[in-house]
């Protein structure tokens, strides 16, 4: 196992599942976490706000990792026509504001678009996807493109532009309610008075995932939580769990199918969008978020409210 794919295995158990040794260093760890909290505080006052009179809606998380942001995106587009997605592109090999999708059509790769903008960028129901490291920015980008709603993914803090705020809440949640870094979350959690609409998984919406048994695949994934597809693991030869947003090699991935005699690559569409180009068969885990009607209600009522 490489010093990466350990680093990862190990945050993930001190967020998520901490030894005795673990959650003594989150206690030691706490005068930090003070500070931190302080800083990410004061960095949310000292904004004007901007209104846009047009409908933003913003899908966050107060935790550090993924929460499952892209699939309710992409479950939120589906009820609307015209929504464009502004995300910052994560990882991505670019800097400033790139138009990745309009109308459509595909304009960039995945280098510089990061792996969850071309995700979105796949999605037909979505009309344009733009990144952007000023979201402000972004957002104008997309209303002059014809955006009639514009999606902000992982957006949450932005507490300068006027939005509607979706929190996203899993059922998989941080063993400490601390920030960083003695727990995972990015803002205090007392910030979830601050969301319009409070997401939880079960009561607001429903997560779920499928793809069939194959003998002859091994299932690999760059996501923040791999653990999402423990009910897959078994439906494959091997797994291997590489860090978020991973950059894959063709050589390695290569040398795993021949290691086990395989001929599949078992992934999310995310993992996907990284290794389409290098020619090997690909089999999708398909993961997808049902909205609840309470749910759908809220989002067209806010729609509704700019007619």
């Amino acid at each position: 196992m490489s010093e990466d794919k350990k680093y990862q295995l190990w945050l993930d158990h001190y967020f998520f599942k901490p030894n005795f040794f673990q959650k003594c260093l989150a206690y030691l760890l706490l005068p930090l976490s003070f500070i931190y909290a302080l800083l990410a505080i004061v960095n949310t006052w000292f904004f004007k706000k901007i209104d846009f009179k047009r409908p933003v809606i913003s899908v966050g998380n107060l935790s550090f990792g993924g929460n499952g942001k892209t699939p309710l995106c992409k479950a939120i587009a589906r009820e609307f026509e015209d929504v464009f997605i502004v995300l910052r592109g994560y990882k991505r090999k670019s800097k400033g504001l790139i138009v990745i999708k309009y109308k459509h059509a595909i304009l960039t790769d995945v280098l510089q678009s990061g792996d969850e903008a071309m995700e979105y960028a796949f999605e037909d129901k979505i009309s344009g996807v733009i990144v952007s490291e000023n979201r402000v920015e972004g957002i104008k980008k997309a209303f002059d493109l014809g955006a009639k709603i514009v999606l902000l993914d992982d957006a949450f803090s932005k507490f300068y532009i006027q939005k509607f705020n979706i929190l996203l809440e899993s059922e998989v949640r941080p063993y400490f309610n601390f920030t960083l870094p003695s727990g995972a979350y990015r803002l205090p959690k007392f910030y979830n008075k601050k969301a319009d609409f409070l997401a939880l998984e079960n009561r607001d919406f429903i997560r779920y995932s499928y793809t069939k048994e194959n003998p002859k695949a091994i299932l690999i994934t760059a996501i923040a939580k791999p653990f999402r597809l423990y009910e897959h693991f078994i439906k494959a030869r091997a797994c291997y769990f590489f860090k978020d947003h991973y950059e894959f090699k063709k050589d390695e991935l290569e040398n795993l199918l021949k290691k086990h005699n395989c001929d599949t690559l078992m992934l999310t569409f995310k993992d996907y969008v990284k290794v389409k180009d290098f020619g090997f068969k690909c089999q999708i885990i398909e993961l997808n978020i049902e909205l609840k009607e309470n749910f759908k209600e809220k989002l067209h009522q806010y729609v509704r409210s700019f007619d």
